[in-house]
């Protein structure tokens, strides 16, 4: 997989993807996963983000930078900031709970779930807002909801090709391609 590929050959290699494979060989292709994990460099974002909704105008687009507005909406700002200075170490305790239907990751889920219910394919975009609060990429692409979409679930990522030839999602945490097809 190259960082080096522009635009258009990344958006082609997308589509060549979602039109040709069957099932069975994304799966397998994708290590029993039901996922596409789309780079490009964070700086190109905006870029990016125009081109895959101009591509896909009928796909259900899932702004997780807009859902986590929502998320401190529901919390309340002051409310929000003591939790998550009490949680700094533990994010994941504040944003995927166990105990609480109405967490973070949740309503990342409600989404992924109306997507479905709308007959739409979902693109997860706006990433980098998953940064800091615990949720992994994986943890997403390994729910039965997404194993069991009958289209690959999109997650535009934000990552660049590091010394270490290793991807890493905002150019500082080494990212996970298991499960999916990274392009």
């Amino acid at each position: 997989m190259s960082l080096f590929k522009t635009i258009d050959q990344r958006f082609n290699d997308l589509r060549v993807i979602l039109k040709n494979k069957s099932t069975e060989s994304f799966r397998m292709d994708a290590q029993g996963g039901n996922t596409v994990i789309f780079t490009y460099p964070p700086k190109e974002e905006k870029e990016y983000l125009s081109r895959i909704k101009k591509d896909y105008p009928d796909a259900y687009f899932i702004d997780i930078a807009n859902l986590f507005i929502k998320f401190i909406d529901s919390i309340g700002f002051g409310d929000f900031v003591e939790a998550y200075n009490q949680y700094s170490s533990e994010p994941e305790k504040l944003f995927k709970s166990s105990s609480d239907p109405n967490d973070f990751y949740n309503q990342i889920l409600s989404e992924i779930k109306n997507a479905i219910k709308n007959n739409k394919m979902a693109i997860i975009v706006r990433t980098g807002a998953l940064y800091g609060t615990g949720i992994e990429n994986i943890s997403i692409m390994e729910e039965n909801i997404v194993c069991q979409m009958d289209n690959p679930l999109i997650i535009m990522y934000p990552a660049e090709m590091s010394d270490d030839n290793k991807l890493r999602f905002l150019n500082c945490r080494v990212a996970s391609g298991y499960r999916a097809i990274t392009i």
